[in-house]
Order: C-alpha cells, then structure tokens, then sequence
C-alpha cells in the first residue's frame, strides 16, 4: 500500500518533468538514436517492440526506422484486454495505425503477432538500477514477464535525461530494465 502512495506520487511529478523536458526539447529522439549502444544493435531480421510516442513521451520513431533501414523487422504493443501481456504486432514505417486501447495508435487485429527479441519501453521515471516507473497498469510488468520466461529478450527503456530519479519506488512484481538510452547517452542497469 505504502508503495502504491509513493508510486502515484512519483507519477505526477515524473510527467511535469517528461513535459517540460519535451517542450524544451521536443527532437530529442533523434539524439537519442545516436546513442543506441553497438552492444544491442539488433542482427538482421530480428524483431524490435517499439512503441508509438504518446503524450510527452520521447519519441522512438527515428531509432525505430534506422532498424527498419537495416532489416529488422518491428512491432507495435497491442492490448488484447484487462491484466492481459501486450501483443506485438507487426508494423512498418508508413503502415496505417488504427485507435487502440487507451486512444494509443496500434497495428489492426489482422497484422502478424511477434515475439521481439528487443523491447523499447516508454517511462516516466527510471533509475540507475533499471527500476522503471510507468502509468500503472502493469502492461510491461506483465509482458516482461512472459516474454523472459519464454527465452532471453534485451529490455530499453527510452526516456529523456531529466526524467531519471535518484530512486524509483518499485514493488517485487516490478521488471527491471536491462539499458536506459536518453538523448544524452546510455545507461546499462547496475553499472
């Protein structure tokens, strides 16, 4: 319970940050392609889960389509229902997007469901320890989960600079990030 108090109190102050730093910046994430590290540059063909920036979120879209530009094959979250994983489902640059849960654009139900082997998670608060703070859901929790217990899977948390915390109040069902990349560089958990 106690968790759950400092949690939602992180959250708000965690989004007045994530906002202003968006609007002081909103091209940050093309610096933040820059600084994908070479150790996690995904082989061909593989699978990357990326996310459609909502909100102040910082956006993925340029890392996501130099993958592309590459051969990777991407994904976008799905949420197929309440206490549900996420799906990943296929998507390409310039692929129609339809409203999904949350008023989040998504892949449509007949795009192929896949499993990525690299997921980039939006945030609002991260520490040096990969703790993650997200809206509260439990979506990636949940899909973290799944997918490492189904085999390895690297997890990126995309965030802006200011966003990190000294410590994120995170609770045992929690799922730790493996790297945080920002617009300023990055940032492997524990290190």
């Amino acid at each position: 319970m106690l968790t759950q108090w400092r949690k939602q109190r992180a959250r708000a102050a965690a989004l007045r940050r994530r906002a202003a730093a968006h609007a002081g910046d909103p091209d940050a994430g093309r610096r933040l392609a820059q600084h994908f590290p070479d150790c996690l540059w995904p082989p061909l063909h593989s699978v990357v889960a990326g996310y459609h920036a909502v909100r102040s979120e910082i956006d993925p879209a340029p890392l996501m389509e130099t993958f592309w530009c590459e051969q990777v094959r991407l994904a976008l979250p799905c949420v197929t229902g309440p206490g549900e994983p996420l799906q990943f489902r296929a998507w390409a640059p310039g692929d129609v997007l339809e409203p999904g849960a949350h008023a989040i654009p998504a892949p449509g139900p007949r795009a192929p469901v896949l499993t990525p082997a690299l997921v980039l998670v939006p945030l609002l608060a991260f520490d040096h320890l990969g703790r993650r703070l997200g809206y509260g859901g439990g979506y990636y929790d949940r899909t973290l989960a799944a997918l490492r217990a189904a085999g390895a899977v690297q997890v990126v948390g995309l965030a802006y600079a200011a966003q990190r915390l000294t410590r994120v109040p995170s609770a045992a069902h929690d799922m730790r990030l493996d790297w945080i990349v920002t617009e300023h560089g990055a940032l492997k958990a524990g290190a």
